[in-house]
């Protein structure tokens, strides 16, 4: 059973690329929601990753909620961002990314939060990415970058507001430009704010956003209401969360 103290936000990553065996166990406690999206996949790999990281995710909730993870039930809001059902008493607020082979799962009680995770490449468009979807700010702060630096700052930008906007839940994913955040790439850096940020998306409450670097090659963020929250990494340990995560 996993504990969750007061204003604290527990930030769990796992593998992806498990055994055949692991992955059989945890699509056994998906929804035929869960089941019927990750037929959608083209390609095995994929399929087989997004089995695993909601599997896990599942694994995970019902470890807080004392609840077998194949009875988590989820309700959407009206732009599809997934939250407990109602019978759960609105006790954990969570979100989930991955990319590659690695996922990430933030969990807290009574806040808003979101998070998002990239693995790290070199694209020749990045630039023209932070001209269509950042502010001018962000957009002018990239562009004075050395070359070597450009990829991590881009992905440290990008994932910031995608996980604010994912925290927000409010379908504004056209509007990566109306807020600016921080390029910062050091994890050991102090959150930073959102709320001197420019456009009526941003809310009067304040935010805090923390960089994110959970394993080589990747780099991710995290953004959760208010200020004052201690964030505590874990690695999903799978020989044991399978085992809660059986039907019974």
């Amino acid at each position: 059973m996993c504990q969750l103290p007061s204003h604290e936000v527990h930030v769990w990553r796992a593998r992806l690329d498990v055994s055949p065996e692991t992955s059989a166990r945890l699509q056994a406690t998906l929804s035929d929601d869960e089941c019927r999206r990750s037929a959608r996949f083209r390609f095995e790999r994929d399929r087989r990753r997004f089995v695993v990281a909601h599997g896990v995710l599942r694994a995970l909730l019902g470890s807080y909620l004392q609840t077998p993870a194949d009875r988590v039930r989820y309700v959407c809001n009206a732009f599809g961002k997934p939250g407990l059902s109602p019978e759960f008493d609105g006790r954990l607020a969570f979100n989930l990314s991955h990319s590659g082979d690695l996922a990430l799962v933030a969990i807290a009680a009574d806040a808003r939060l979101g998070i998002d995770l990239e693995r790290i490449r070199a694209q020749s468009d990045y630039a023209d990415i932070a001209r269509y979807f950042f502010s001018a700010a962000e957009a002018d702060q990239l562009s004075a970058l050395p070359e070597p630096l450009y990829a991590d700052a881009f992905l440290a930008c990008w994932t910031k507001k995608e996980a604010y906007l994912k925290a927000c839940g409010n379908g504004l994913a056209g509007q990566l430009d109306g807020f600016s955040v921080p390029l910062t790439t050091d994890p050991d850096e102090v959150p930073a704010d959102l709320d001197g940020a420019s456009g009526e998306i941003v809310p009067a409450r304040p935010w805090s956003l923390y960089t994110l670097q959970p394993a080589p090659g990747y780099i991710g963020a995290l953004a959760i209401e208010g200020r004052g929250w201690s964030v505590s990494e874990r690695q999903w340990d799978m020989a044991e969360s399978v085992e809660n995560a059986q039907k019974p």
